[in-house]
């Protein structure tokens, strides 16, 4: 781009070089696992690409205005390809994504005759081959075709050059840039290499504003079917990888492992634990670490008033199942059942309960490897959690004890938070919007080291990602 230095309002502007340096393109982060730039860049030939896998490594930049000295942004590697049917468009899917940049916000109205647009790209000016760094200029739309071309002209001195194709073309709308077209070709006039005697530098794009629905579809990965699930479910990673796996009981009576993926979402299909059909009769589950091996645990609370312990091997698969509970205790008929720590230098978690009366109790595993009933502690001074729908449990705000949520009867998600002395404080509302009927599990679903809530009411499943200070984002990502 012949125009002006970039320094800041272009973050989401991206750099990507295929191959060994054969070819550099400029692009837009439309998703954070997701890079916007032109179809024709992704070809290696005159043809059009297909979607799919890319054939040759892919490096993408984003964030980093100044590719030769920055260290803000991301840099990764784009694996899969999706092509635009019709128009000269292809979403390039990244490995890992981006959480340090905000992607950018499609226009809500199409670009006009007479419109002022900002270019923005990395490839060459008037006088460097490569200069490493993002420069932009202003263009104004001389006409919008129905197959979605616009025409460009410069105002001022700008010029659009090899290695701009794809980059953003955006409009200031309430003081915020939004994405109109991509940069598709131009005359290269005023561009090092040009074709000797080429003065014109009008240029071409192709519009991206109207592209929400194709964009929305083709980031959109399938999650679980949860159709046929129950709602005995938890979160935990059970092989290890830093992610949030789900487990759940089907409606068959199967406990199935959904794996967790980096974006916040779960594998669509699931592995099958133990024996088929035999959690028909499960009342229900909940996740830790309660033999202290390190390794993420389904305690699982059966008819028989008992509860076996299901302990993880780390990869995803469980041991033989023990015995967790002592056999004088009613676990069955507590309100509330679920994992806590209520000593934060222990290696083994231990459990919270609400008995009948509303009283909220915490229980220790013993070196008997057998959780202490009769040793139980009060961590809340009345009986208002017979008021609390469901709980919630983890370190939510970072200061290495144990905090509760919980759905109130009014449909607020409240939180309380674990203090010193083992008992908890009243810490207000996690997050907006009502929670009525909604169940809820937690853990670190997207791998950020902040624990989220997994949501869900019938068939519909939410993800709420945690913002590390004890609250969560009321409006979930629907899994």
């Amino acid at each position: 781009m012949s125009g002006a230095p970039v320094t800041d309002g272009s973050a989401f502007t991206a750099n990507v070089l295929f191959g060994d340096h054969l070819k550099g393109c400029s692009g837009v982060l439309v998703d954070k696992s997701y890079v916007l730039t032109a179809a024709n860049c992704v070809s290696a030939t005159s043809g059009r690409p297909v979607s799919g896998k890319l054939q040759e490594k892919t490096a993408v930049t984003v964030g980093r205005a100044d590719l030769n000295n920055g260290t803000t942004g991301a840099v990764l590697e784009a694996t899969d390809v999706v092509v635009h049917p019709e128009r000269n468009v292809a979403l390039l899917k990244l490995n890992t994504p981006v959480a340090n940049v905000a992607p950018a916000v499609l226009a809500s109205q199409a670009p006009a005759a007479g419109q002022a647009l900002l270019s923005a790209g990395f490839g060459r000016t008037k006088s460097s081959w490569v200069p490493g760094l993002l420069n932009s200029g202003q263009f104004n739309v001389t006409a919008t075709t129905a197959d979605a071309v616009v025409d460009l002209e410069p105002a001022g001195d700008a010029a659009i050059c090899q290695g701009d194709a794809g980059g953003p073309l955006t409009r200031e709308n309430a003081g915020q840039q939004e994405l109109v077209a991509l940069t598709t070709g131009s005359w290269l006039g005023s561009c090092l290499g040009a074709p000797e005697g080429e003065t014109r530098r009008g240029a071409r794009a192709v519009r991206v504003d109207d592209l929400g629905q194709w964009i929305k579809s083709s980031v959109t990965v399938p999650g679980p079917d949860t159709s046929n699930l129950t709602d005995h479910r938890a979160l935990a990673d059970f092989n290890g990888d830093g992610k949030a796996d789900l487990a759940a009981v089907d409606k068959n009576g199967t406990l199935q492992v959904y794996r967790g993926r980096a974006e916040g979402t779960f594998e669509p299909t699931p592995t099958a634990v133990g024996t088929p059909g035999v959690w028909k009769t499960v009342q229900r589950i909940f996740s830790g670490d309660f033999n202290g091996d390190g390794k993420r645990d389904i305690a699982a609370v059966w008819e028989s008033d008992r509860i076996l312990l299901h302990a993880g091997k780390g990869d995803g698969t469980f041991a033989t199942t023990v015995t967790l509970s002592p056999q004088n205790a009613t676990w069955a008929k507590l309100k509330h059942l679920t994992r806590y720590k209520l000593d934060p230098a222990s290696p083994k978690d231990g459990v919270l309960a609400t008995r009948p009366n509303g009283d909220l109790y915490a229980y220790k595993v013993g070196a008997n490897n057998q959780l202490d009933f009769s040793g139980g502690k009060k961590i809340w001074p009345d009986s208002s959690f017979q008021n609390v729908i469901i709980l919630g449990t983890g370190d939510f705000n970072g200061d290495g004890r144990d905090d509760v949520v919980g759905v109130w009867e009014n449909g607020a998600l409240v939180r309380w938070t674990g203090n010193a002395n083992g008992t908890l404080d009243s810490g207000g509302l996690a997050a907006a919007g009502t929670w009525t009927d909604l169940k809820i599990v937690t853990g670190d679903v997207d791998g950020d080291g902040k624990l989220d809530i997994v949501s869900w009411k019938g068939n519909k499943m939410s993800f709420h990602r945690g913002r590390g200070n004890g609250t969560f984002e009321g409006v979930g990502v629907q899994l």
